[in-house]
Formats: C-alpha cells, sequence, structure tokens
C-alpha cells in the first residue's frame, strides 16, 4: 500500500512537471494576459457557450460510462445517446448506489483507472469513510481549477492579478487522502509550502497549524488558503497574543518581518491594540473554504487585512466553484462535472416523502434568489452520475454587473438539512445522534436537533430534549446530557473532538422541553416534526408548544 501511494505521487508529480515548466516559463517572459486567458478565461464565456462545454464533455462521459461495469449498474442496463436522455432514464443518486464497487476500489469496474483514490468521511454511514476515484484526466482539471482559484484570488480586477510564483504559501489544508492533499502535489507552479510538504503531511492539524505560524512569523506569508472556521481562529488567536507562541521574538526571523514585526509591536504599545495578522502580513489572496464562510467573511477580513475569496469544492465533484476579484459570489467552472440543481420546493417535498422523485433544472435555467441542492456527474471518466451532493446554493445573480461576467453566481448555503455541518469538521446525521444517545444509556423520551448559532457566527448542535419518565424521575438535566453526549459524540466522530480543541467551540448545546411536545406537534398539524433542522415554520410551532406545556406544568 505504502509503494503503491508513493508511485501515484510520483506520477502526479511527473505529470505536472511539464505544465509547471510551461507554466513558470511564461511567467519569466511576463506573459500574464496568455496567462489569465488560460485559466481564467471561463469567466468571459456566454451562457450558451457554458452549456455548449457542459454538454460536449458529458457526450464524452456517457461514451465511457456505457462501457463499464459501473455504467451499467447505474444506468441498468441503459445507453443514452444524449443528454437529455440520460437525464430521463438515469435516476438521481447517493453514494450508497457506489459504495459496493468503489469502496473495495475496483478499478476494473471503472469508466477509467484512476490515479488516485480521494477519501472523506461518510456521515452517518456504517462504513466510516467514502472514496472517490480521480482519473489523470481529473487530476489535470483540479490543478487547473487551484490555479484559476491561485491567480483569482490574488487579482484586483479582470486580467489584473499579483501571483508571480514563489510566493510564501501557509499550509492550511488536509494532506492526502483528502482532495486538498492534492494541491501542494499538482499546482502547476512553484511556491513555498508552510510546512514543507512532506512535513505537513506528518504531522497532526493541530502541529501544522503551529509550524506553519512560527514559520510566516519568520518568512512571511503571501498567500493563505484554509478552513474559514480556522482561519478565523488563527486570527482571533493571533490577536489575543497566543499566536504568537508566548510573545515575539526577533531571532531566526528575515530582516523584512523583523522590521514589520518591530513595527507593529511600537505601534500596539502607542495604541493600546492588540497586534493583529494584518499588522505584520500583507496578503497578496485569502482563500477560504467551509460551510461556515459567508458569515465569517467580514471577521476574517478584521483579523487578516484582506477580504477572503471562497473557493468550493467536495470529495465527489472536485474544486468546482471560485469567487471573482469582486468578491460578491461563486462562479461554477464548465468543466468539472456537470451540473443540475433540485430547486428547494422540490427537496422539501423529498424530505417529507423519500419516495419522491424531485425534478432537476441545468444551470441556464436557474432564478436568481432561489435555493437549489446540486447534482453532480463526474467528467473524464469519474465515477458519479446524478449525484446528490447534498449541498445548497442560493442563485445570487444571472450575471454579475459589478464584474461583467455573464454567468451566475452563487452564495453557498448548508448542507442538506439532513446534515448538520459544524465549522467544516464534523457532520452529524440522525443516525450519530440515535447512536450516541442509545450508548449513553440516557433515559431519553424523545429528541429533534437543529444548526445553530452564536452571537460570533460560530455553529453549533443544538439538541432539543424530552426526557423519559424515569430519566425525570431521576433528574436529569441539560449538563448530565451534554457531557455524557460528548463523550459519546467523539467516539463515534473523531472530527468531533477538534472542534473544542482546535476552534474553541463548544459544538453541543442541550435544551429539554416538556415530555410529549413533539407528538403533540404531530397531532396539531397532521405530521411528523422532521427531527434533523426542522424548517423555521415548524421550530417556531414546536417551541411555542414546548412553552405552553411548560407553563401548564408550573401552574
Amino acid at each position: 500500500m505504502v509503494l503503491r501511494c508513493l508511485a501515484v505521487v510520483w506520477h502526479m508529480d511527473m505529470m505536472c512537471g511539464g505544465t509547471a515548466v510551461n507554466l513558470e516559463e511564461r511567467f519569466r517572459k511576463k506573459q500574464y494576459d496568455h496567462i489569465w486567458q488560460e485559466y481564467c478565461g471561463f469567466l468571459d464565456l456566454t451562457m450558451p457557450l457554458f452549456m455548449d462545454i457542459q454538454n460536449r464533455l458529458m457526450l464524452e462521459q456517457l461514451e465511457l460510462y456505457s462501457n463499464c461495469e459501473l455504467g451499467a449498474h447505474i444506468m441498468k442496463g441503459k445507453k443514452p445517446s444524449s443528454v437529455a436522455e440520460f437525464r430521463k432514464v438515469v435516476p438521481l443518486t447517493t453514494y450508497e448506489d457506489y459504495a459496493g464497487l468503489l469502496l473495495p476500489k475496483n478499478d476494473s469496474a471503472l469508466p477509467v483507472k484512476p490515479l488516485v483514490w480521494i477519501e472523506t468521511t461518510w456521515e452517518g454511514a456504517l462504513n466510516p469513510v467514502k472514496v472517490a476515484p480521480y482519473t489523470e484526466g481529473m487530476v489535470k482539471n483540479y490543478a487547473n481549477a487551484i490555479m484559476a482559484a491561485l491567480i483569482l484570488i490574488t487579482s484586483s480586477a479582470r486580467g489584473e492579478f499579483s501571483l508571480r510564483g514563489g510566493e510564501n504559501f501557509l499550509y492550511g489544508m488536509a494532506p492526502l487522502p483528502y482532495l486538498t492533499g492534492l494541491i501542494p502535489r499538482v499546482l502547476p507552479l512553484s511556491v513555498n509550502f508552510m510546512p514543507s510538504i512532506d512535513e505537513a503531511e506528518s504531522l497532526s492539524f493541530r502541529e501544522r497549524s503551529k509550524t506553519g505560524l512560527q514559520m510566516g512569523i519568520q518568512k512571511g506569508v503571501d498567500i493563505f488558503f484554509g478552513l474559514s472556521s480556522i482561519v478565523a481562529k488563527m486570527g482571533e488567536s493571533f490577536t489575543s497574543g497566543s499566536g504568537l507562541s508566548g510573545g515575539i521574538r526577533f531571532t531566526r526571523n528575515s530582516p523584512r518581518m523583523n522590521s514589520r514585526l518591530l513595527k507593529a509591536w511600537l505601534n500596539s504599545k502607542q495604541e493600546g491594540t492588540p497586534i493583529r495578522p494584518k499588522d505584520i502580513w500583507n496578503l497578496k489572496g485569502l482563500a477560504i473554504t467551509g460551510t461556515d464562510s459567508a458569515s465569517l467573511k467580514s471577521k476574517i477580513e478584521e483579523y487578516w487585512g484582506i477580504r477572503p475569496a471562497e473557493l468550493f469544492g467536495g470529495t465527489e465533484s472536485g474544486c468546482i466553484a471560485v469567487e471573482t476579484w469582486a468578491k460578491n459570489g461563486l462562479v461554477f467552472f464548465p468543466d468539472m462535472d456537470f451540473y443540475e440543481f433540485i430547486p428547494k420546493e422540490e427537496f422539501d417535498k423529498n424530505l417529507d416523502d423519500p419516495d419522491y422523485k424531485p425534478n432537476t433544472y441545468l444551470m441556464n435555467e436557474l432564478v436568481a434568489g432561489n435555493q437549489y441542492e446540486l447534482v453532480i456527474s463526474s467528467f473524464k471518466g469519474g465515477a458519479f452520475a446524478r449525484y446528490r451532493t447534498g449541498d445548497i446554493f442560493r442563485c445570487t445573480s444571472i450575471h454579475n454587473k459589478e464584474a461583467n461576467v455573464l454567468l451566475p453566481h452563487f452564495e453557498y448555503i448548508d448542507r442538506y438539512p439532513t446534515i448538520i455541518d459544524i465549522a467544516g469538521f464534523t457532520r452529524i446525521t440522525r443516525d450519530t445522534i440515535s447512536q450516541a444517545i442509545r450508548i449513553s444509556n440516557l433515559d431519553i423520551h424523545d429528541w429533534f436537533a437543529i444548526k445553530d448559532v452564536t452571537e460570533e457566527n460560530r455553529s453549533f448542535l443544538h439538541l432539543y430534549v424530552e426526557a423519559g419518565l424515569e430519566g425525570m424521575r431521576a433528574g436529569i438535566n441539560p449538563d448530565i446530557i451534554r457531557e455524557h453526549l460528548s463523550i459519546y459524540f467523539r467516539h463515534i466522530d473523531s472530527d468531533y473532538k477538534d472542534l473544542k480543541a482546535l476552534l474553541g467551540i463548544e459544538p453541543l448545546k442541550v435544551t429539554m422541553i416538556p415530555r410529549g411536545s413533539i407528538e403533540q406537534f404531530a397531532a396539531t398539524f397532521g405530521r411528523d416534526l422532521r427531527r434533523m433542522n426542522p424548517s423555521h415554520y415548524d421550530l417556531v410551532e414546536i417551541l411555542k408548544i414546548a412553552g405552553d406545556s411548560a407553563r401548564r406544568e408550573v401552574s
């Protein structure tokens, strides 16, 4: 297994070597217009041209898909000859439809032999991970998307960017086998990762962040890419002084950084204000990703002195969207995946009735202001066909006048309501909560859960609980429930424990409501309350019922 992993890394390095040489040569020759057009020219597309690319690549994928075991399995033996027929005959899929063939990593069943397998957690499933195959063509597309993103996060206007190569790049990403671990392996431009690739991959997340920050203080930081929750926390820790590792030290620092540190220190003393990252670093670009990105942007800008640009990607989809220089909405790459969108009213119907088959719309059929769940089909020999990602977006505009981009812009909203994503670290499902309650042996009669936020826009799991009769007699209370469930959440989900250790987040709040409140809701409205993220209307109503019940108990 180790030898195979090393071979894969070498293959990726060699595959991207020629591209890197060519790109760096163009940087040396200052061919910036050519570089922009190659990587960011998609922003000049009209909607018809965007859809032409989508349809052409989807037809190529259908040809590959129709001649493999996985394709036969997903398409039920049918071989659609057009994109319209494909959308008609192939049902929407989830990971369960692929698990039997993908989890064993059976290369022979796939449309194209993968170059590397990428992993992520599989929320609420018996198997702890999902795996996704990446072919050589997919890896090249991913490298191009990341390169486009680096250009755009360092841009101030169309065609104007400050990226030149050799920048100090703060390593805030998860290593292989996670998707972001591909970035340092395939990036077609030399940058100085801090820590280095090999060192970063040998460290824990906390150690990697600490080491990178120390190197940044010594050498300076030009580019930073990380989870929005981590970027915000690092800014907060730095400002409080804990990010300075016990104080300012001038040894081992470059003369340039010592000058900046001294100036920041003197200003801090004179004005009585803390030192912030923006006081010592002048970033060219700051990229963030994660479910909380939109709510944390202003806080991040306050700490780091630059408006962050949002990226969006996923294990199954790759890097599929990025913000432009305007930093006011995500734009999708035309060549990463084929995109379909389930309108909110359709996935709501599916939530209420799992047998309901939601309709989908294409990029050129969307309505500004509406929310959609993203559905993707892989290009370049990938595995997934009409795959429900579980990611919800709002189409903010059909085209952006400020940036003069004639493509739809999007705001990432959150995960599908059945999943509660906290800070991009952990994804909690109904099964996760049910399992934690079961193994805790707490007498809990009923419950529902929502994703809630603090005044600082930090997300957390808010669990509403009805105690059972034995639990009520035993004096069960919110503190007892939270203490017990936190232990078992950490046992079930290895990422859960990082939330408090790395981010200072108390990820669980428990509120008790009178026994029978949830049953009363069902009797009143003739339908069951959704256990995970009930609608705002239903939340208001169930809390009203609970409040009325509590008042009756007191009286």
